[in-house]
């Protein structure tokens, strides 16, 4: 059956699409995320506390330090734990949001998602995730080695100018590899939605971003700031109620995590949706042939209501008003 094509959305668009996709599904949402941060955050604070003898920070800080056999020992234990919290916490990341951007394909296809089915979909999926996480980590840690490199053997005496060559090569690192980042956002979305290899998940993120770059920016960048704002207020009225020590911090942390990943997620879903709008003829029938669900029927896209049956929150028409971010 046809689908009439999505149109490109505004910023606002975006964002409001992304809160009431969160709003209107946030308990399979919640769910999913919890399932997976929630062990992982458990598990980061017990390798954490339990590599760490509870002195190790007061010698460390102490200004007559003497770094004999068992502070030494004691360091680089704390260093692999640190190591370690950082691996669960990345592996983490990447099963829930991609749970997550399965989970939101289904509500934009008018389905209800089942978090375990989504998150079985994204454990089933975890090799090639882990592995585009790989090639993005090793491409801009090898042009972060490179230019460093070329800093350090042009910094040289007064009058040499190796301090000029070095700081307009850091800013060019710089520009570079937020370019970069910015472009490969939606290799995520495109491995779990188009099932693609890794290589081509970077390749097709980086061909829906170019040209559209400086609006992918500022919509990411204005997500970001509605996140942090988010975060800190409930962190200050949590933290008001609750005190302790570590346990009580890693706790907030993993609960604000639970709250605003999924509204992080689905932005980065419409986003990619948008996208694919603007650059092909997409349309829901393409997305339920690509997620492998029967597609929904046909429907006026413009006349969704407002009641929580009203699925998935879809744009208006083509021709209704409202510039578009970054156009």
């Amino acid at each position: 059956m046809s689908q009439r094509p999505l149109r490109p959305l505004a910023l606002g668009e975006i964002i409001d699409t992304a809160f009431k996709v969160y709003v209107r599904n946030w308990r399979p949402l919640v769910a999913l995320v919890a399932a997976v941060v929630i062990p992982a955050g458990i598990l980061q604070y017990l390798v954490l506390t339990g590599a760490v003898p509870e002195d190790l920070f007061t010698r460390l800080s102490d200004p007559d330090l003497v770094l004999d056999e068992a502070t030494v020992s004691d360091s680089l234990r704390l260093m692999g734990a640190a190591i370690a919290a950082a691996l669960i916490q990345a592996l983490a990341s990447i099963l829930a949001n991609a749970g997550i951007m399965r989970a939101v394909a289904e509500i934009y296809l008018g389905r209800r998602p089942d978090w375990r089915e989504s998150l079985r979909f994204a454990a089933g999926r975890l090799p090639a995730l882990i592995a585009t996480v790989v090639l993005m980590v090793v491409t801009i840690g090898s042009l972060t080695a490179g230019a460093w490199l070329f800093v350090g053997l042009n910094l040289g005496g007064p009058g040499t100018g190796g301090g000029g060559l070095a700081t307009l090569a850091l800013i060019a690192w710089l520009v570079l590899v937020v370019w970069i980042g910015i472009s490969w956002t939606m290799a995520i979305p495109a491995l779990v939605v188009e099932r693609t290899s890794p290589a081509g998940a970077l390749a097709r993120s980086y061909a829906l971003v170019r040209g559209r770059w400086w609006p992918v920016f500022g919509t990411l960048l204005t997500i970001w700031l509605i996140v942090v704002v988010i975060s800190q207020i409930a962190g200050r009225i949590l933290g008001a109620f609750l005190t302790g020590g570590a346990a009580v911090d890693a706790a907030l942390t993993i609960a604000v995590s639970v709250a605003t990943a999924p509204f992080v997620v689905s932005a980065l879903a419409v986003i990619y949706f948008d996208l694919r709008t603007r650059k092909e003829t997409f349309s829901l029938g393409r997305l339920a042939a690509e997620v492998g669900v029967p597609p929904p029927p046909e429907t006026d896209v413009g006349e969704w209501p407002d009641d929580d049956s009203s699925w998935p929150p879809l744009p208006p028409e083509p021709g209704s008003p409202g510039p578009s971010f970054g156009q």
